[in-house]
């Protein structure tokens, strides 16, 4: 039966031994992290280290481990199914090294294991962002302390426990999944609804070495499969993730020749074009997108931004609303929306977004900057010093709130102080213009 994957489950008991495989290179930093928060659920470690040089290997031998060496062939698929062919357990685990299942969710594991009847189950992997503003994040709900400081996430639903089958195994030099699979057998496929809790992208230690094995991969995807649609898509994610948006606009041309009507393809022209200042045909794609997919928030949010620059405040807060009242409650959105009441002198409106901004996202970086400027601008001190300390608690954006702090005490007449912010702002950012210029005329202060 090929298609959607079946996802149902009927009680039976199915335990068994569980075996983890993984993959690694270099993983010293949170190997250790992701051994711990599934100790007590598997049986076994199996590891395929494909060259690493730091001590990754030392600390998987110390929980362990099995440990198999291959040479990297550009190609995690086979290299997964290299681990998963030395497990002896009767069902496997795919984990990364920069990933943990929460303490509180290992019981839960075993006890679906134990009583649900399936070949695969799902987890949903919520991988971490720093950024705030990107069009598909999901809002932290701070339910795990394992996703504690990070505005949201992405979620991905992937099978990552399924029967040691020889039937089962990954497909894909990149994005490797067993899904297909399952597609196209029938298995049984149960969604656990427990998340996975991934780091990679916060990791900017690996984020651009991971980039460009993601894009070199992506690359040969499209070439070795021209009919798979997602394919264009996640080689112009990669393109665009590395600030090469003419190459990402080239894909996603390609790609739009054979898949005219993919709406992931016409964002990602967007996002190309926008980021090359081709704002005019950016905003015909993303609009494109929105006649066809209206509660699209990253398609609302980047055509509101491209208004916005073009001064056209009523279209942004039509379009910023619109989106709203299609459900779109989400903190960039009322951030943006709070500036443009701002540009447009209706300051108490302007602040009546930007509180709603921080309801939803608390941390959310920068509000607190632009709130403290409309208070300042009205001589009201206090109110300016609590929402810069606020922005400064979250260490949202340090160096605005301790400019500001310098420009507020300079006008205070608190030249000291002063100075003492503009040190701070170019520890920060040894290079900014503005705290070099104050402390160089006020240098004896």
């Amino acid at each position: 039966m090929k298609g959607k994957i079946p996802v149902r489950g009927s009680k039976k008991q199915s335990g068994g031994r569980i075996s983890l495989c993984m993959i690694t290179r270099d993983e010293e930093h949170f190997l250790a992290q992701c051994f711990n928060s599934v100790k007590p659920l598997v049986d076994e470690i199996i590891v395929v280290d494909t060259g690493s040089t730091d001590r990754t290997v030392d600390i998987a031998g110390s929980y362990g481990a099995k440990i198999y060496h291959h040479v990297w062939e550009d190609d995690y698929s086979k290299h997964r199914n290299q681990s998963i062919s030395y497990a002896t357990g009767e069902w496997i685990l795919i984990m990364d090294a920069d990933e943990v299942i929460a303490s509180r969710d290992v019981g839960r594991v075993r006890a679906i294991l134990n009583s649900v009847h399936a070949e695969g189950f799902l987890f949903t992997l919520r991988n971490y962002e720093n950024k705030f503003d990107l069009a598909n994040l999901q809002i932290n709900p701070n339910d795990y302390e394992e996703g504690k400081g990070y505005p949201g996430f992405i979620p991905q639903d992937l099978i990552r426990l399924f029967k040691n089958d020889p039937d089962i195994y990954f497909t894909g030099k990149v994005h490797e999944t067993v899904t297909k699979l399952f597609q196209e057998s029938g298995k049984l496929v149960c969604n656990t609804g427990i998340p996975i809790h991934h780091y990679g992208k916060v990791r900017k230690d690996r984020l651009y070495q991971k980039q460009q094995i993601y894009l070199r991969l992506g690359e040969d995807k499209v070439r070795e499969n021209p009919d798979e649609p997602m394919a264009y898509k996640y080689l112009a994610d990669q393109y665009l993730e590395l600030g090469m948006p003419d190459s990402a606009l080239e894909v996603t041309d390609k790609g739009l020749a054979l898949f005219p009507d993919m709406i992931e393809l016409h964002f990602n022209r967007g996002l190309a074009l926008s980021r090359m200042q081709q704002l005019r045909e950016a905003k015909i794609e993303y609009q494109w997108v929105l006649d066809r997919k209206p509660e699209h928030l990253g398609a609302c949010h980047n055509l509101a931004q491209i208004y916005f620059s073009e001064d056209q405040f009523k279209e942004v807060v039509e379009l910023l609303t619109k989106g709203i009242d299609l459900g779109l409650c989400h903190p960039a959105v009322y951030f943006l929306l709070g500036r443009v009441y701002d540009a447009a002198g209706n300051w108490e409106k302007s602040l009546e977004q930007f509180d709603r901004a921080l309801e939803i996202q608390p941390n959310c970086p920068d509000v607190n900057c632009y709130k403290a400027v409309i208070f300042l601008n009205r001589n009201m001190y206090d109110t300016a010093l609590n929402a810069l300390e606020k922005e400064i608690e979250i260490s949202g954006n340090l160096a605005g709130a301790y400019t500001l702090l310098g420009q507020m005490s300079h006008e205070l007449k608190d030249l000291k102080s002063a100075v003492q912010f503009f040190q701070k702002v170019l520890t920060i950012k040894p290079d900014d213009p503005t705290a070099k210029n104050y402390l160089r005329q006020n240098a004896g202060q």
